[in-house]
């Protein structure tokens, strides 16, 4: 549930938000998904060290936070900065970014935090195969949709 939804008002939210990222650097925001929309995941806080804040689709909660935590953890800790294109090799996928043309339209709270200097990156993964969407026969982009344009055009390996 959200913090809203538990009865939080709209300023203990926020302010909840900021003590988290005061300590942890970061917050994850887990938005549920329904029969229309997918699920997602994505960072609050990257942008306080000047980077964009990462989002993750169509993955359990558990796998969206684990795959947030170890790009946040390279950003954080490995002062590694993410690019739109970069490929990132994750246990247990891999990721391709794609810069997010209009995050204040997806990244909700952290818009409101930010406003105009808001930026994102989706961390694109790859299935069971291996394959991005735009690698596959007929690209999953319900369970996946794409907020940028794909980072790579690569056909299918052979």
């Amino acid at each position: 549930m959200c913090d809203i939804c538990d009865g939080l008002t709209h300023r203990e939210a926020r302010e909840k938000t900021l003590r988290t990222i005061d300590k942890y650097g970061w917050q994850c925001m887990i938005v549920e998904g329904d029969a229309d929309n997918t699920a997602f995941g994505y960072t609050i806080g990257l942008t306080q060290q000047q980077h964009p804040e990462i989002l993750v689709t169509g993955r359990m909660h558990a796998e969206t936070h684990a795959l947030l935590s170890l790009l946040v953890h390279r950003v954080l800790h490995h002062n590694l900065t993410l690019v739109a294109g970069m490929g990132v090799a994750l246990r247990p996928r891999k990721v391709a970014l794609a810069r997010i043309e209009r995050p204040q339209d997806v990244l909700l709270v952290a818009a409101d935090l930010y406003k105009g200097r808001l930026r994102g990156l989706q961390a694109i993964w790859a299935d069971e195969q291996g394959l991005f969407p735009w690698q596959q026969d007929v690209p999953d982009v319900l369970t996946q949709p794409l907020y940028g344009t794909p980072p790579v055009l690569q056909p299918k390996p052979d």
